[in-house]
């Protein structure tokens, strides 16, 4: 054991255990928490109270609460890059009560770009925030540094942060890397099918194993991106995916028609779709064109070309 707290686990709630524990033993952690979430912060204003995973009757059960006289705040913790469901956040909050300002704050991994193009601003009048668990960290590694900080609250908060920083991936620049690909829209064989559809409408993506001419990946992507009719028109998660000499016998209107060279193929089952929140364009590149870049960057940017650069420099300052 690396700390303390690795011996709660490294699961979502051993997280969110985890944060509320060093919540709960240091208020100057529970001050700068509400100060980034709310921007602003009395003098004399304390932290009276935090509680974990309580759980109310059609509304949920929260992760971790901070209360002030002033402020309620509701914290939901996520491991990598999910983000809570506005009917999640929606029935939060139906928690809060007239009298202390309310606020919904959502810790995870993703970028703050990448969050700010999922989560909506507020639900029900209440303000939703976003912090990366990085940021979480960096907050806490700061307190720890302060001359004015007792020892034992050094200490621990030093543990938390060691802790974070083996448990999250937000070190790792090549996680939830997009592998994106361009669609033809033309029927195929007169099948009434094209390779959009194949996306669209049967969740199924296949091609050919790496290795050889075709510049194809060897081992299969985490995420999938299409771009057809001139622009992006949604990432993928790969739930699953085996390796087929023929994965297009799988689909009904293609099975026995095709002319195509039996070979290894990754074949993928697709999650749901994520779509930009604006027009991702194709930008500088060949209609057929494939490439790789962070989801982030690429439902943040102009043009996949844009997207694909800004990442490549990324990962280079990272020395990735």
């Amino acid at each position: 054991m690396r700390t303390v707290f690795d011996l709660l686990g490294d699961k979502e709630d051993d997280a969110t255990y985890s944060l509320g524990w060093a919540l709960a033993q240091s208020e100057r952690l529970g001050r700068a928490l509400l100060q980034q979430a709310y921007g602003t912060l009395t003098p004399d204003e304390r932290v009276e109270g935090v509680r974990l995973q309580q759980s109310v009757p059609g509304a949920g059960r929260t992760d971790i609460e901070v209360e002030t006289h002033e402020r309620h705040l509701i914290l939901e913790a996520k491991r990598g890059w999910e983000l809570p469901g506005v009917a999640q956040l929606t029935q939060y909050a139906r928690r809060f009560e007239t009298g202390r300002a309310p606020l919904l704050l959502v810790v995870a991994e993703c970028s703050s770009a990448y969050a700010a193009a999922r989560l909506p601003p507020a639900v029900d009048d209440v303000g939703i925030r976003y912090l990366p668990w990085q940021a979480v960290a960096a907050t806490a590694a700061g307190i720890a540094a302060q001359p004015g900080t007792p020892h034992a609250e050094k200490r621990l908060l030093r543990e938390f942060v060691r802790y974070l920083k083996g448990l999250i991936t937000m070190h790792d620049p090549r996680s939830n890397m997009v592998y994106v690909v361009s669609l033809g829209t033309d029927d195929l064989f007169g099948a009434g099918i094209s390779f959009a559809d194949i996306v669209v409408r049967h969740d199924r993506y296949f091609h050919p194993v790496g290795g050889g001419r075709g510049g194809w990946p060897r081992t299969p992507p985490n995420y999938l991106g299409f771009r057809f009719d001139g622009r992006l028109q949604q990432i993928r998660h790969v739930e699953r995916v085996e390796v087929l000499d023929a994965p297009w016998d799988l689909l009904p209107e293609l099975a026995g028609r095709t002319d195509w060279e039996r070979a290894p193929h990754f074949s993928y089952e697709l999650g749901p779709a994520i779509e930009p929140p604006h027009a991702v364009r194709t930008g500088k590149m060949w209609p057929n064109g494939r490439c790789w870049a962070a989801i982030d960057l690429l439902l943040t940017s102009a043009t996949v070309a844009e997207a694909r650069d800004r990442t490549t420099v990324r990962l280079d300052d990272a020395g990735a």
